[in-house]
């Protein structure tokens, strides 16, 4: 079990990786020096970019990896729920499918909804592995989400 949880976060790390871009510098290994450093963002004499149009561009980024996020949760969930309708003990698909419904939650419109569903799923975990690796974890999640559902 604890191979799909590497798999799990293997997933995460690929996705964040294709993500997220990587620097020049980084690729190089090396320091800038001062002509890489007057040359940044200019291409054939062109004038640098203002600050503001940086700023934009990376807004732009921001809001497309964000996007991608909850694509990349939505992408999960669908998967998880086929898992357990294929196998409804399969307590691990249970737990990674509440974390995604929580996540989506905690990251979006704190959808209450998906509280709820994030609670029901921690609980189908407990029932299908109550000494599992992942108990205590499932326990703490669903003491915090009908925390915040009280409120």
């Amino acid at each position: 079990m604890t191979w799909r949880r590497g798999v799990f976060a293997g997933m995460w790390l690929v996705v964040t990786l294709l993500v997220a871009p990587i620097p020049v510098q980084a690729q190089e290994n090396t320091r800038p020096t001062a002509a890489k450093a007057s040359d940044a963002g200019r291409q054939d004499n062109a004038k640098p970019p203002d600050s503001r149009m940086q700023a934009e561009a990376y807004y732009e980024l921001g809001v497309m990896y964000h996007e991608r996020v909850f694509e990349s949760l939505d992408l999960a969930i669908a998967e998880y729920e086929k898992a357990v309708r294929a196998r409804p003990d399969y307590a691990e698909a249970h737990y990674n499918l509440g974390l995604s419904y929580h996540t989506k939650a905690k990251l979006g419109t704190d959808d209450k909804v998906l509280y709820r569903k994030a609670v029901g799923e921690y609980k189908l975990y407990l029932k299908y592995s109550p000494q599992g690796e992942l108990a205590d974890k499932a326990k703490q999640n669903i003491r915090a989400l009908e925390a915040r559902l009280r409120q």
